[in-house]
């Protein structure tokens, strides 16, 4: 909160250089392809590349808004800023030039009061043109190019600085969230609910995921995937502690979870844990506490006497 970026050498634990700013920096990431050089952005709407050796800005743009979230490509050549006011706007960065590229802005009609500030990005795995673009009306998208393709909902993201995350192979989306528990998401992708297209209207391009597993998480800040998890052995028919398990994805919970309810009403099925690839995963949390935990997705769900529908 001192308006600095300050680079650590994690073994001394030593202050190696410290990069000054007119304005609070809300977001920094390292060129993925080149570490000698990183991005920021503040809420002096500027968004800044920074050369590590010399210390100095090669180059910055003023985007005219609260800069809330900046993001490289995975190779490093373009990079996506999002505002305050639910902007998302496309750059060029070969050669530490900065050059817009293209804009988009996140709409909610239903919610126009409601704060839209993009708070997090994410490409896809294997598909650099798609990504994850999480924002404070609950709300998290997938863009293909400047086309949105998908909508996840379910959690909570009004005035945090929440981000969402793809496990590694693309298949999963997870997700923080203020009421103190994380979210987990299937992204299969699916066509678009056939809508009633009225004269001069134009056809829906995304669909919505409402389906969803969570588990609790006191007063969580941040979760990602571990982008390696340790293989398990395959289906065990032992319950090692209380999962819940729908649709490939076990909750991790230590309580009862619901049934998992697609958009149409249908009870997703349970598999085995076996038939997805959510076997093992492992989710890494931060809290507001300083707490660091780490949860792992093992066993299958099973039902006690007495208890109806509840899966434990």
């Amino acid at each position: 909160m001192d308006k600095t970026v300050r680079l650590w050498d994690t073994a001394s634990k030593a202050c190696l250089k410290k990069f000054s700013h007119s304005d609070y920096v809300t977001s920094i990431q390292f060129n993925p392809v080149d570490d000698r050089y990183f991005i920021s952005g503040s809420l002096d709407a500027k968004v800044r590349l920074w050369s590590i050796p010399n210390r100095q800005v090669v180059d910055w743009t003023d985007v005219k808004e609260m800069v809330t979230a900046a993001s490289y490509s995975p190779d490093g050549q373009s990079a996506i800023i999002g505002s305050h006011q639910g902007s998302c706007r496309f750059y060029k960065t070969a050669d530490c030039k900065i050059s817009p590229e293209a804009q988009i802005d996140v709409q909610s009609k239903k919610r126009k009061s409601q704060a839209k500030k993009i708070t997090g990005f994410q490409y896809a795995p294997g598909n650099p043109s798609e990504v994850l673009v999480t924002s404070a009306d609950s709300q998290i998208r997938v863009f293909d190019g400047v086309t949105m393709v998908q909508k996840f909902r379910g959690f909570k993201n009004t005035s945090s600085q929440i981000a969402a995350a793809y496990t590694s192979d693309g298949r999963y989306v997870v997700c923080a969230s203020e009421d103190s528990h994380v979210y987990i998401w299937r992204t299969t992708r699916s066509a678009p609910a056939a809508a009633a297209i009225g004269i001069g209207m134009k056809p829906k391009t995304w669909c919505t995921i409402r389906s969803y597993e969570n588990f609790y998480c006191k007063d969580i800040s941040a979760a990602i995937p571990w982008t390696h998890s340790p293989s398990l052995p395959g289906s065990p028919k032992s319950h090692q502690g209380a999962v819940s398990c729908n649709d490939d994805v076990c909750s991790m919970a230590s309580h009862a979870a619901k049934p998992d309810v697609s958009k149409s009403g249908d009870k997703t099925g349970t598999n085995a844990p076996d038939s997805g690839n959510a076997w093992g995963l492992v989710v890494v949390t931060a809290t507001l506490s300083g707490e660091i935990k780490v949860y792992q997705n093992f066993g299958t769900p099973f039902r006690i006497k007495g208890q109806g529908n509840l899966f434990y």
